[in-house]
């Protein structure tokens, strides 16, 4: 049971990587080759894209060998290679290249981290565990831009090489600590195409899916519209903008635990379907409620807090062991398209109609698919309660 303790902290690791780069972009990428900032953002996409593309494979590879353990490790040292190799780069080209590279090698080892963490949970605790392992991720988000500000002070290249070491501490914790879980070989897919198959027989997988596409279809917004949003039509400082940020960031983290036991004991359909058409009400006004902002963003923290945990304990109650990775990298790979559509979309509407009506589009988006999810959910037995 040591891995419960361990997933956590490399859970943080793996996402602290996600945001440590991001404050040194200008300077790194636009100063160094001389390129424009829409050039310098496909840094940000060649990732996703990269997650989109490989979370899935890594996923069905883990459930085809039984084995994850090796498969992180390998994720982690190849991501701090390429961290390494950023540095010497000659160009924006090989950066971009090398940076897919990365993400191939990244979402390798946090989808998989994600997915033991599920091999580990007795069933009807997948909620508590899911919550514990959240926590870690969200932490990584919240604290690696901070941290990666302090450290491009010093230069460009400082957040390069810790993201590098963080990298490879994470795959040496992951070599000495990590304990394999053992999954049932009955349910294990003999090749890839079995393991892809899987997805396709299940099709109340699509719930946790869509739930996953919207979570980070909304952080999208979060990310890249609300900062604008703030700066545009509250004239706010940076210090105000990270302080709205925080009071969103703050009850995700701290809140993913408890309310993880809470879907534990009384389920999961009731939590995701109430709890998300609340979060997209609140989302809707976001752009037009700025008089109660903070409020707004403490509230929209604390449902996403109940939001996560509760949709991964319904991946759980809904995959095989021996099918998880699969299933996992299924979740992640429409978590990964809402994260490259959210700013995209959500920019396209703001340069048309204003940021007021792109967060009430973003928040119809998000009722319209909650409400189609209704009747999966519906047809979906809870199995299980915490003792």
């Amino acid at each position: 049971m040591r891995n419960i303790g361990l997933l956590p902290l490399l859970a943080f690791l793996s996402m602290l990587n996600l945001t440590l780069i991001v404050p040194s972009i200008n300077e790194f990428i636009v100063v160094r080759f001389s390129v424009s900032e829409t050039e310098a953002s496909l840094f940000v996409t060649v990732e996703m894209l990269a997650y989109i593309l490989f979370g899935l494979v890594w996923g069905a590879v883990s459930d085809v060998k039984g084995k994850r353990k090796r498969l992180i490790v390998i994720g982690y040292l190849g991501a701090a290679v390429c961290y390494s190799i950023m540095i010497v780069t000659p160009d924006l080209l090989s950066l971009l290249g090398v940076r897919f590279i990365q993400g191939i090698f990244s979402v390798m080892a946090w989808s998989l981290l994600m997915t033991i963490g599920l091999d580990i949970a007795r069933a009807g605790t997948y909620g508590k565990t899911m919550g514990i392992i959240g926590m870690g991720l969200m932490l990584g988000v919240s604290v690696g831009a901070p941290v990666g500000g302090v450290l491009a002070d010093y230069g460009m290249f400082f957040p390069i090489y810790a993201a590098a070491a963080v990298s490879l501490i994470g795959a040496i914790l992951t070599l000495m600590l990590l304990k394999e879980s053992a999954l049932d070989t009955q349910s294990k897919p003999e090749s890839l195409g079995d393991a892809m198959r899987t997805i396709i027989k299940e099709p109340k997988l699509a719930a946790p899916c869509i739930y996953s596409f919207l979570e980070r279809y909304s952080a999208g917004y979060f990310v890249f519209l609300f900062p604008l949003m703030l700066q545009d039509l509250l004239v706010a400082p940076p210090s105000a903008r990270g302080f709205y940020l925080a009071a969103f960031l703050f009850p995700f983290v701290l809140l993913q635990y408890p309310f993880g036991r809470l879907v534990d004991r009384y389920g999961r359909a009731r939590f995701l379907i109430f709890g998300r058409v609340a979060y997209g009400a609140l989302f809707m006004v976001i752009g037009i409620a700025t008089d109660f902002l903070l409020p707004l963003m403490i509230a929209c923290g604390t449902l996403a807090a109940l939001l996560f945990p509760a949709c991964l304990a319904l991946l759980g109650d809904l995959s095989p062991s021996g099918e998880r990775g699969t299933f996992m990298g299924a979740f992640n790979l429409f978590g990964s398209m809402g994260f490259a559509a959210g700013p995209f979309l959500s920019a396209t509407i703001a340069d048309v109609y204003g940021y007021r009506n792109s967060f009430l589009t973003g928040g119809i988006i998000l009722l319209i698919m909650v409400f189609g999810t209704i009747p999966i959910l519906r047809k979906i037995p809870y199995r299980g309660k915490i003792e």
